[in-house]
């Protein structure tokens, strides 16, 4: 028996010696193929790019030739093709001739259709084979098909038009608004009434706008998707602001920049773009909106939630006023304008609470004043385009939905006032109390809604002079705190018992009656500056952008 076999076969096993030749041969291998499907891959997408390319041409050729008929299109989208490919290249070109539709609603697929009495578009189809140099081992193919198509159209820019929601131009009161905007910015501003009279004359275009934003903030003009998604100081965008009204504003912008400083503000939330039509949108952004309607909607998008408090003075008929306005974000980030071709972006205002403490210069029927606690609350109104027109006659229909609007008399935690998340329930009132032993409470509710939208027609003369319209709720046939006081339920107790005084309860009356109309004039420039009313909504429509009559640039379409 030979006893070296078995050791030589255990030194056998153990020998490692040329195992990285075997590994690196393997390796090198593999290293090959990958390298030449790497090769053929990069052969196979220069060629597809290559074929997109001559589509596209090809499309934009035959659009050009639409109007001597099919054969000088297929000749045309023929010709462009070659021109635009290997010559060694074989190519296949099939071309059609439609109408193009640019319908948001409709996916890209569809909104080219074949055939039409009036064709304005053209879709040509090239196939070509890619060749192949080291697949073919593999595979034993030696071409792969490509086919690409490319659609165009002679049809201008999708008509649009700018819209906006809430007007600030109805009353202007200076100490309000520096009270407003110094809530807003968190700093002290002290404008005139002159300067806030300058800015709301001061039209401001807002193509030149966002063009000097985007330089500003080092974007490409026209990148509108970046532009929007940016967030910026408002101090800073107020500034641009100031250039670009070049001294009109009477240096009202520079002091509210000044004040603004370190308020954020994401362009998107201020102004919206129909994203999914972008054609014309700087045709649609060549209108003017009031410097004063853009800079308040700036601070309330960039002020976030705020709650402040109000010195509106006294007004006659009372000895104390005391006020909190509550101003809550726009629901899902709307936005306050935006420019579109259809029903999407939804505009909305912002959410408003305004909580008042009122007490009576006069005593009743010598007793005691009267307090008289009123929660208003206003939800977001809505609109958005419904249709528009540019022949024959330019015209725009916007739906409209006032928010609901709730006015209370009635006690409320003051300190819950910002928070839009949970809603306040208003607890009867004591409107007078002496040594308890005479109390008189009260609660009123009146409130103002409507489930659907309505639509408004602007005409031509209504967009050139950017009238703004209202849509009304019906539900204040007068002013909020009238319309409380006429629905004003009184209870009045003497030591604990209820009784009927059918006097005190026509006292009461007669003392709070006059203060209606008083109460509604101090409260409501607060809401206006806001751009918010009870029950009502009002719209503008800055501008229409058709497409130019007799323009047949031709444009790729999807």
């Amino acid at each position: 028996m030979n006893v070296r076999a078995p050791c030589l076969r255990l030194r056998f096993g153990a020998d490692r010696r040329g195992a990285v030749a075997v590994i690196a041969a393997v390796a090198g291998g593999l290293l090959c193929l990958f390298t030449a499907a790497v090769i053929d891959l990069g052969v196979l997408v220069l060629h597809t790019r290559r074929v997109q390319g001559a589509a596209d041409l090809a499309a934009l050729s035959a659009v050009r030739n639409l109007a001597q008929g099919e054969g000088a299109v297929s000749r045309a989208a023929q010709a462009t093709v070659e021109a635009n490919v290997a010559p060694d290249v074989s190519v296949t070109v099939a071309t059609a001739l439609g109408v193009y539709t640019p319908d948001p609603a409709k996916s890209r697929n569809d909104r080219f259709m074949t055939g039409g009495v009036k064709p304005n578009a053209a879709r040509v189809e090239v196939t070509s084979r890619a060749p192949m140099f080291f697949t073919p081992l593999l595979l034993g193919r030696d071409q792969v098909r490509v086919t690409r198509r490319a659609t165009a159209t002679t049809g201008g820019a999708t008509p649009n038009a700018m819209i906006s929601i809430g007007s600030r131009l109805a009353r202007l009161d200076g100490g309000v608004a520096n009270q407003l905007l110094g809530g807003l910015t968190g700093s002290k501003v002290s404008l005139s009434v002159m300067d806030y009279r300058r800015l709301i004359d001061l039209d401001v275009n807002l193509l030149g706008l966002t063009d000097a934003l985007a330089t500003d903030l080092g974007v490409q003009i026209g990148d509108y998707d970046r532009l929007l998604a940016t967030q910026v100081d408002a101090g800073r965008a107020l500034r641009v602001l100031e250039r670009v009204a070049g001294g009109q504003d009477g240096g009202a912008l520079g002091k509210l920049a000044s004040a603004s400083v370190g308020t954020k503000v994401r362009l998107g939330d201020l102004i919206g773009l129909e994203a999914r039509s972008p054609d014309g949108i700087r045709e649609g952004l060549d209108a003017s909106v009031s410097a004063m309607d853009l800079v308040m909607a700036m601070l309330e998008v960039g002020g976030g939630d705020r709650q402040i408090a109000l010195n509106l003075g006294v007004p006659a008929g009372l000895a104390d006023l005391k006020t909190s306005l509550a101003i809550g974000e726009r629901p899902n980030r709307s936005p306050w304008l935006t420019v579109t071709a259809n029903g999407q972006p939804i505009i909305r205002t912002a959410q408003a609470r305004l909580y008042v403490r009122a007490k009576t210069a006069q005593s009743l029927s010598g007793l005691a004043r009267v307090e008289l606690p009123i929660l208003i609350e206003l939800a977001a109104s809505e609109a958005r385009l419904k249709s528009l027109s540019c022949d024959p006659a330019r015209a725009v229909e916007v739906d409209v939905r006032p928010g609901l609007a709730r006015a209370s008399i009635g006690v409320v935690d003051e300190a819950r006032l910002g928070d839009f998340k949970t809603p306040l329930t208003p607890q009867r009132a004591t409107l007078l109390s002496v040594l308890g032993l005479v109390s008189i409470t009260g609660k009123a509710d009146v409130e103002a809604a409507d489930a659907g939208f309505r639509s408004l027609r602007f005409d031509a003369g209504d967009i050139e002079n950017q009238r703004a319209k209202t849509m009304a709720s019906r539900g204040f046939a007068s002013g909020a705190v009238a319309s409380l006081l006429a629905r004003l339920d009184v209870d009045v107790n003497v030591i604990g018992l209820g009784l009927g005084l059918g006097d005190l309860t026509k006292a009461l009356g007669r003392l709070l009656e006059p203060l209606g109309p008083v109460l509604d004039g101090a409260l409501n420039p607060v809401l206006d500056l806001l751009g918010l009313k009870l029950g009502e909504a009002d719209v503008t429509v800055h501008g229409l952008s058709c497409p130019a009559l007799g323009r047949a640039t031709p444009r790729l379409v999807g």
